[in-house]
Order: structure tokens, then C-alpha cells, then sequence
């Protein structure tokens, strides 16, 4: 069975030609992004109580909300923020449920919040559930004014839904969204005053108008023929039809019509909502979104035709333009990545020709193609696509998976040079082989498979990484055991008894250093005590050394972009967050001249162009976030930070953050925690001592405070006897009051298949001085009069919380800390931790600290990385000890691959990196690739008689034969993360270099201290110690066999 492949060269021939064939057609056809898919496990609940105040919004709104979905156990964290006049929960489903069961607790929330819903007062609107997209708009283009004078809002606004129904409608597209919609109202601006004069108040005026609008249907008319839909007409068709509207019927017959006491008007929501603008000039943004697993670059094709052929019609004043495209950063990075494979798989040929020479070389060289068309032909079997972790998966085990046709040709050419013929030498070399090599890709597979099903949102940024190098590590395991072999001995030429040696043919060989090399081994052989040191001394400098790095979890990217976001105080309207970011774009574009772009939403968030860039702030008037873009990635690096320091100069009543985009799972800053406890005062109090302790510590630009008190509110301490003789209730003077002030809502009119809210208000002038508020007259009074406002108490502005914000139920404080561009928070937020010591900050009783931002998702996503390994590391000790039946050549072998995370925690302190989560990633990898060396050395120590009996010459021989295919896999595996090392890409240089440096020094440990742990537990007295500890007596080991150990 072993030669099978090798008699029958149709049937190899024939599955090369369907792997190749099969490879190409995957990279055809395999989908194409830039960085993994998330699954949309967060989502915010949003309410609206207009006229509402920050802690009538908690109590009303908000704890009934959360009592609701605090009842579902797939939600892992809840976390509120109640301010005036809204509500926004934000949800986080558990990490360990799977897409599916996502979808399905997602139904149960907007179940839940419906639930919620009845239990809420009338004047609190219907709650939005929405679910947040993870990850960047595939494409995003704006519509933008070049023209003078206002811009025709109404115009855009159909003309943007236009073009979002054509990137809707595209092939793969997953959804669209619209930043800076205005949208569009019928305005019923009565005078409350001459409705008080006609005996009516604005929401008597509303509900009268509301009640013209017949759109209900009125019941089947069932004949005994057929079945009738009855309608009634009347329903509202256009501004005229809402004019002539009565409102009262007089004595004489007449009607006093809406007309007669009120201008209807059509127009823009006045004041917006949110607003988007593009380099300084109002714009809406359509955002597209591509579904999973689909070609980045050919949707894009198609969406940048759509977009050209939609701006052939639009008016000149109105640009048409493709702010951000997904494709360019995707083709940027995959080409990236791609030359990297290549520059590897040339790297590792030409290590093959020196040390192997040209034959060799090329036939294992054959296990690269063969192996990456495999992987990718798993990847369209399982649909997993392409992206900068899928590739780098492939960079990574570029080296690996050429390692066991590494070790079975180098075999094969022992197994000929010893006078087999090539039939025999297969048979053999697959015989003697196989176990080890199964034994080595087991525990690679194992040693990754932590990665692959690590769940949460690292594991799915992450995942694919391991599963990239399992399958690789499998293919290549099949190929070496079918394909290489036979190829192996189709090449093969013809052996002499004394042979000249040829470097090209052979390999490089210098005696001199052989002959030293066999006196090195000899010597450690002999006095094993030397092997061990040689081993452990480098780890326990790399243990030691790595000890000292700070601590990151995923670090900045390098982009030609970075964000900004401006929050304003509380009280701040929608117009000063406008002034901030018009402001905030000339003086950018003034002092900068690298900048290329400036795009800004007010009131909402912005556009996403990054995947895990996303924030919640919705509502909030005085917020304004957006991208800045660059002409270079460099750009970035350079301006961000004096970016920050100028705005904050600029803008000193004003929270300013510019900050570079980030890799891994979104955090809400790089250090975050909060203060839980009840008493709004107390949080406050602990939370400015903390803040101030945390701004006093270096490295910290910024600190915020999520809760906010001393927001001014007008309070109108009305007198209840003197509401009631104006013919009202307190409850009914504050719905007159918000139905003049923010309007009430009275039917709507259909235009096609838009939707047009009609909304009665006073006018401008009688909402926008605290002097009109103050003259407002109520009621009708005894005589008929309305009552001046003034007259029914003391109208003044009193200080409330601005905004609440709890988690789980229970209210905190959550406090955040921004650090300088490109700096680590691991050191500053210890430094912090010792300043709370040294200032004794404690926390009074029923108050806790908790720790949020990075450091939270670090733990969270170590402790899920650990929870997969623990059992797969002890599946591994089992798997070695069944291949080579002893525990004791089992224990030792994973205590090499133990040993080898100190030499990867050793390759990143060399390039002074930072202990980051892929430098463990890749120390966690180590543990399974570092022990193949191991393997093979031990297993052929094993299968040596004399080196079972304690030969130390034979043991050398062993060891000696060995070491070539030990320095090629050593040099091949090192030689795949070349190119990723010479980039200095920061996101892969900690797992590059921890897996790079582990590997080298994995070879010291195969050669050197492997063997001298073997003649330990082989010599006689050890040996014989071992079996008395054992009660198995001494049996001498010239008479002992492998299975009787």
C-alpha cells in the first residue's frame, strides 16, 4: 500500500492534475475582503420620551426595558444610557453562541422589548431595536452641494434613497444605510393663541386634524356575489387637502378650517436630527454592504458602474462621489499578503537547494503547490473566504507544510544510500515514518485548533489563522505520504557504491563542521548534563525577558485614515455640533496639507470605514464623529497625535478625540472601568476622584466621564389649584406645553411609497425665548381668556443629571481614559492602578470597581483561548504517548513544546514588541510545531536497538543522521515569516517573531536536549531506578524491546 502511488503513476498524475485544477478554480471563485466577518452580536434598543428629563427617562423607559431582557440568559451584558428625552440600550449577546443562536436571541429580544412596550406610558414612542452591523462599508459615496446658496434637501434626499436602491439591488449586496438623510415633514403651524380663542389646544387641534386623515380601512362588504373592501375616502393627498380640514362646525353653518388659523407647509425636519457633511459641504452617504464570503473586487466593478451611471443624470451643483472603497484596501492588503507567499515559498526553495540539493528540493518543492491548492479547495468545500487572516494563515504554515516531505525525503535518500531499492526505500522510509509524522501533525492540528474554535468576537477575527495551518498541516501530511514519495522515486537516479559528493545535487556539506558538529553531539551525549543546560538556559531567559514586555491586545492599524470625534456639553443643540464640525474641517484642511478628505456626521454616527468602528451615540445633539483621510498610511503615524493636541487647543469646551483605527474586537476605550453603585452623587464624586487620578497619570491624553450631572432644566413650579381654573391638570399642561414645543404628530401623506409625517407646532418665535415660554398663555380660563404661564408658579432653571448610564441593571459610573496615539495602555493603566493605592482611593460599602475597555476584552478573550487549550494540550499528551508507547517519552516531549514558549517569548523581546495577543497566539502555535523536530529524533532513537541499549555512538549516529532534515524544516519554517518580519507589519511582527524565534530555538532543543533527556532515562542506573520505582523489578535493557517498556 505504501508504493501504490509510486506503480501507479497514471493515478498520481491524475490527482495532481485535480488539485491544481481544483486549487485555481477556488481562487476563482472564493469570496474576497479584507478582514473577517463578526457576527452582529451587539444592538441597542432606542426610545424617545420627548420632554423627558434624564432620570424620568431611566425610571419610565429604560428599567422596564432592562427588567424585560435581563429575563433572557443569551445576553451577556446590558449596558443603558438614559439622557433627556431618549433611551438607548445597548445589548451584547453571549460570545459562546453560534451565528445561528444569535439570530434566534436577537427574535427574542425584539420580542421582549415588545413585551416592554405595553407597559410604557402613551407618550413614549414605539422602542427601535436595531442590530449594529460589524464591519466597514463595502462602499460609501455622497451626494454633496457645490452650489450657492441652500442646499435642495428635499432633492438629495430622493435622489440619495435613488441611488441606495440601486446598490440595493445589486448581486451580493447584504444591506444599505443613509448618513445625513434629512427628512422631510408637513408642518401645521398653528397659534395657540387663536386655537385658545377658538376653545381649542394644539393637541385637541391635532387630534381633530389626525382624525381627517382616513387611511384605516372600513371592514369587507360580503355579498352573496362577492367580497367588497370598503375605504373611505378623504384620506390626506397633498398640503391642500390638510388645509381645508375643520376643526369646528360655527352656529351659522360654516367651518372654521385649518387654513383659517394655521400655514401648512412642506419641508426639512426643523431642527435635524443628524447631518452629514463631505469636506465641509452638506451631504448625504449612501453606505453599502456586501454579504459574506462574496468577491470584494467584482461587487465593486459592478457598484462603481451603478454610481457612474446614476451621476450621468444628476444635477451639475449636486457631486456625485465615491468617498470610500472597500476593494482598494482589500486588493492592497491580499496583494500584500500574496507577495508575501511568494517571496516565502522562493525563500524556502532555495533553502531546500542549499541544504538538500536540486532533486530533493524540487520534490519536496512540489509539496507547496499541491498543499496550498488543497487548503484553498477546503476553503470553498467549507465557504470560508479570502482576507488577511485566511492568507496569513497560509504564510504561516507556508513552513510547515513542506516539513514532513522534508523529513520523508531526506529518509527516502538515507534509505538509497544504504543500498534499497526505490521500491524498499518507500516502503521503509513510510513504515518507519508514518507514526511520527502523524504524531507531529496531530499535535500542530491540536496545538492550533485552540484558535480556530475560540468563540467571541477574537475567535472570529482570529479563527481562521488555525484553521488555515490545520488544513495545511493535514494536506501536507496526505501529500508526503502519497505524492512526494512516488515523486521521490521517479526522480531518483541511479546510486554508486562510492559516490563524489556535489553541493547542487547533494547539498551543502563541509566536513570540517560535520566532524565538529559529531564531537558537539558526542560530547553532550556523554555528559548529558551539558544537553540540559543547553536547553534550559535559553528559556528561562526568554521566560524571564518576555516577563518584562508590556502587555497590548491588538495594536493600531497602519491606514491612510483616522477618526475624529468632537462631544460637545450636554446642552449643546445640533447647531453648535454643526458650527464644531465645519469649524473642525476648515482648520484641519488649513494646517494640514496631507489631508485629502474630511467627512462628518452631526447628531449621529458617522459612516463606517473600518470594521470594528462603530459607537452608539445616537441622539445626542452635540456629537459629531467622522474619518479624516490621508494621502499615505505614514501620514497617519505622523499627524494623529498633533492632530489631538491642536483640536483640544481649539476646542476647549469640547470632549476631542483623534485617534488611529484599531485591530481586533471594538473596545469603548483603551482603558475603561467602572464604579457601580446607587447614589447618582456618590458615583459623581468617586468618579471626578478617580478621573482626576487617571488624568494626573502619564501617558493619558483624555479621561470622560459617562455620568453627567448639573445639565440645566427648566422647571415650571405651576401652582395645581391655578392650572385647574385654567381648565387644566399639571399632566395636561405638560402635554400642551410639549405639543407646542415639539409638536404632535397628526396623520401623514402618502407619495408613492414614501411616508410623510404631518406634525402640528407653534411657531418658531414662540419656542425659542425663555420670554415667550414665560407670556405663553393656558387654558381658557373663567372668562375665556387664556392664563399667562407666568401666573401659575415660578418658572426657573434648576441643574439635573444629564445622563445615567447603567450596566446589568445597575446604575455606574463608567469612566474612560484615551493614551497618546501608537502608546500601550497595559503600562499606564498599572501606573494608574498604583496611584489609586498610593492615594488611598477606596470605595465606600455597596460600592464596586470593575474593569472594562481592552483590558476586559483581553481577559475575556485569554481566558476563552485557554479554556480550548487546557483539554487539547492533555489530547496531545495522549496522542504522543499511544505513538510511542511510553508516558515518559510523552511527558518529555511536551515539556519541550513548554519549553518552547520560553524561546518564543525570548524571538519578541529581541525586536523589543510588545507582549501582545497574537505574540501568545503564536507562543500557543509553538507549542505543537516545536515538538515535530523532537519527534523525529526521539521516535528514531526509539527504533534504534543499539541507542535503546545505551550506545552513546549510536545514539550520536542517530542524531547525527538526523539533523539535516532538523535544520531544513528549522530553516524552511523560519524562512515563511521572513518576509512578514522584513515588513514590519506591527499587527504580525509579535506572532512572526514568537513563532520564528521558537523554532530555532526548537532545533537546539531537538538536537541537544531531547537526546540528552533520551540517554538520561536510558542509562542504567536511571534506567534501572525507573523500573523499582514502577515495581516492575530490572530487567536489563539489552533484553527489553519497545513495547515491553
Amino acid at each position: 500500500m505504501t508504493t501504490l502511488f509510486y506503480r501507479l503513476p497514471r493515478l498520481t498524475l491524475l490527482i495532481i492534475f485535480i488539485a491544481i485544477i481544483s486549487g485555481i478554480g477556488a481562487i476563482l471563485t472564493l469570496g474576497r475582503q479584507e478582514d473577517p466577518t463578526l457576527v452582529e452580536r451587539f444592538g441597542y434598543v432606542l426610545t424617545a420620551m420627548p420632554g423627558a428629563d434624564a432620570e424620568r427617562v431611566e425610571a419610565i423607559v429604560t428599567e422596564p426595558i432592562e427588567r424585560r431582557l435581563q429575563q433572557l440568559p443569551e445576553i451577556a451584558e446590558i449596558k443603558s444610557t438614559s439622557r433627556a428625552n431618549v433611551s438607548q440600550i445597548s445589548i451584547d449577546v453571549r460570545e459562546d453562541l453560534t451565528e445561528a443562536e444569535v439570530d434566534d436571541a436577537w427574535t427574542l429580544i425584539r420580542s421582549q422589548v415588545e413585551l416592554a412596550r405595553a407597559e410604557l406610558p402613551s407618550d413614549v414612542r414605539t422602542p427601535i431595536v436595531e442590530r449594529v452591523y460589524v464591519g466597514a462599508a463595502t462602499m460609501l459615496v455622497s451626494l454633496s452641494w457645490q452650489g450657492e446658496g441652500d442646499p435642495p434637501l428635499a432633492v438629495m434626499a430622493r435622489l440619495a434613497e435613488g441611488l441606495e436602491d440601486r446598490l440595493r439591488n445589486l448581486s451580493a449586496t447584504e444591506e444599505t444605510e443613509l448618513f445625513g438623510q434629512p427628512r422631510e415633514e408637513v408642518r401645521v403651524v398653528a397659534d395657540p393663541e387663536a386655537l385658545a380663542a377658538a376653545g381649542l389646544s394644539m393637541t385637541e387641534a391635532a387630534r381633530l386634524i389626525g382624525a381627517g386623515d382616513a387611511k384605516a380601512p372600513a371592514g369587507q362588504f360580503r355579498g352573496s356575489g362577492s367580497d367588497i373592501g370598503v375605504e373611505i375616502g378623504g384620506e390626506f393627498d397633498g398640503i391642500a387637502r390638510i388645509r381645508a380640514v375643520p376643526l369646528l362646525q360655527r352656529p351659522d353653518g360654516s367651518a372654521l378650517r385649518v387654513g383659517d388659523i394655521a400655514e401648512v407647509e412642506k419641508g426639512i425636519e426643523n431642527p435635524p436630527t443628524g447631518l452629514a457633511f463631505s469636506d465641509g459641504k452638506r451631504a448625504i452617504f449612501v453606505a453599502a454592504y456586501i454579504q459574506s464570503n462574496n468577491r470584494v473586487d467584482q461587487w465593486a466593478l459592478q457598484a462603481e458602474a451603478a454610481v457612474e451611471d446614476f451621476a450621468v443624470n444628476i444635477p451639475g451643483d449636486i457631486k456625485v462621489d465615491i468617498t470610500f472603497s472597500q476593494a482598494k484596501y482589500t486588493n492592497e492588503r491580499l496583494n500584500g499578503l500574496a507577495q508575501n507567499l511568494l517571496i516565502s515559498a522562493l525563500i524556502v526553495f532555495a533553502v531546500l537547494f542549499f541544504v538538500m540539493g536540486w532533486r530533493s528540493a524540487i520534490v519536496v518543492g512540489l509539496a507547496l503547490p499541491l498543499t496550498v491548492a488543497l487548503v484553498l479547495l477546503l476553503f470553498r468545500l467549507f465557504n470560508y473566504p479570502l482576507h488577511q487572516m485566511s492568507v496569513t494563515g497560509l504564510v504561516i504554515s507556508l513552513g510547515l507544510l513542506i516539513d514532513n516531505a522534508i523529513v520523508v525525503v531526506d529518509e527516502y535518500d538515507q534509505e538509497r544510500a544504504g543500498g534499497r531499492t526505490v521500491l524498499d526505500a518507500i516502503d521503509h522510509s513510510l513504515g518507519k515514518l508514518f507514526g511520527p509524522l502523524f504524531a507531529s501533525t496531530l499535535t500542530t492540528a491540536l496545538a492550533f485548533a485552540p484558535i480556530a474554535l475560540m468563540p467571541g468576537a477574537a475567535g472570529e477575527f482570529i479563527g481562521m489563522i488555525g484553521t488555515s495551518v490545520i488544513f495545511s498541516v493535514v494536506c501536507s501530511f496526505v501529500i508526503a505520504m502519497t505524492v512526494i514519495p512516488a515523486v521521490a522515486g521517479w526522480l531518483d537516479r541511479p546510486r554508486q557504491a562510492v559516490e563524489v559528493k556535489r553541493w547542487w545535487r547533494d547539498g551543502i556539506k563541509i566536513d570540517t563542521v560535520t566532524d565538529g558538529y559529531r564531537w558537539t553531539i558526542g560530547t553532550v551525549l556523554r555528559y548529558p548534563i551539558l544537553g540540559v543546560l543547553i536547553g534550559v538556559v535559553p528559556v528561562m531567559a526568554g521566560f524571564m525577558l518576555g516577563g518584562s514586555l508590556p502587555s497590548q491586545f491588538f495594536p493600531q492599524t497602519e491606514r491612510d485614515q483616522f477618526q475624529v470625534e468632537i462631544t460637545l456639553p450636554p446642552q449643546a443643540t445640533i447647531y453648535e455640533g454643526i458650527d464644531a464640525a465645519e469649524r473642525a474641517e476648515r482648520l484641519l484642511k488649513q494646517r494640514y496639507p496631507q489631508i485629502t478628505g474630511i467627512h462628518f456626521a452631526v447628531g449621529e454616527p458617522g459612516p463606517r470605514v473600518y470594521y470594528n468602528a462603530f459607537n452608539n451615540q445616537r441622539g445626542v445633539a452635540g456629537y459629531a464623529a467622522g474619518f479624516v483621510q490621508l494621502r499615505s498610511n505614514n501620514d497617519t503615524r505622523v499627524l494623529v497625535a498633533d492632530v489631538q493636541k491642536f483640536l483640544r487647543t481649539e476646542f476647549p469646551e469640547a470632549q476631542v478625540l483623534a485617534i488611529p483605527f484599531e485591530q481586533g474586537p471594538p473596545a469603548d476605550a483603551p482603558i475603561a472601568f467602572f464604579i457601580e453603585g446607587n447614589s447618582l452623587e456618590t458615583l459623581n464624586r468617586l468618579g471626578n476622584e478617580a478621573r482626576s487620578i487617571l488624568a494626573e497619570t502619564p501617558g493619558i491624553t483624555f479621561t470622560q466621564a459617562r455620568l453627567q450631572l448639573g445639565a440645566p432644566t427648566l422647571t415650571i413650579n405651576a401652582d395645581e389649584a391655578a392650572t385647574a381654573i385654567s381648565g387644566l391638570r399639571l399632566t395636561g399642561l405638560a402635554a400642551d406645553l410639549r405639543a407646542e414645543l415639539e409638536g404632535v404628530p397628526a396623520g401623514s401623506i402618502l407619495e408613492g411609497i414614501e411616508e410623510v409625517p404631518v406634525r402640528v407646532i407653534a411657531p418658531a418665535q414662540r419656542r425659542g425665548e425663555l420670554v415667550d415660554l414665560r407670556s405663553k398663555t393656558i387654558g381658557n380660563g373663567a372668562q375665556g381668556a387664556g392664563t399667562p404661564l407666568a401666573a401659575l408658579g415660578e418658572v426657573k432653571l434648576d441643574p439635573q443629571t444629564a445622563v445615567i448610564v447603567r450596566l446589568n441593571g445597575q446604575r455606574v459610573n463608567e469612566i474612560y481614559g484615551y493614551t497618546e496615539p501608537y502608546s500601550l495602555p497595559d503600562p499606564i493603566f498599572a501606573e494608574f492602578q498604583s496611584k489609586l493605592e498610593v492615594r488611598g482611593f477606596d470605595l465606600p460599602p455597596g460600592y464596586s470597581l470593575r474593569i472594562g475597555g481592552q483590558a476586559e476584552n483581553q481577559a475575556d478573550a485569554m481566558a476563552d483561548l485557554l479554556t480550548l487549550a487546557v483539554p487539547l494540550i492533555l489530547v496531545m499528551v495522549g496522542a504522543v504517548a499511544l505513538v510511542f508507547n511510553s508516558f515518559r517519552m510523552s511527558f518529555l516531549i511536551m515539556a519541550i513544546g513548554g519549553m518552547s514558549v520560553g524561546l518564543a517569548f525570548g524571538g519578541v523581546w529581541m525586536f523589543n514588541l510588545p507582549m501582545g495577543f497574537n505574540a501568545i497566539v503564536g507562543a500557543l502555535g509553538l507549542l505543537g510545531i516545536a515538538i515535530n523536530g523532537s519527534i523525529v529524533v526521539l521516535s528514531l532513537l526509539q527504533g534504534n536497538e543499539a541507542a535503546r541499549n545505551d550506545d552513546v555512538i549510536a545514539q550520536r549516529e542517530v542524531v547525527v543522521a538526523a539533523t539535516r532534515h532538523i535544520v531544513a524544516t528549522t530553516l524552511t519554517t523560519m524562512g515563511g515569516f521572513v518576509p512578514i518580519i522584513l515588513t514590519g507589519d506591527v499587527f504580525w511582527l509579535p506572532l512572526a517573531t514568537a513563532i520564528a524565534g521558537g523554532v530555532a530555538g526548537s532545533a537546539l532543543l531537538a538536537l541537544y536536549f531531547a537526546p540528552a533527556m533520551y540517554r538520561i532515562m536510558t542509562m542504567k542506573p536511571i534506567y534501572r531506578l525507573f523500573r523499582l520505582l514502577s515495581g516492575k523489578g530490572w530487567t536489563h535493557p539489552a533484553r527489553a524491546t519497545v513495547a515491553a517498556e
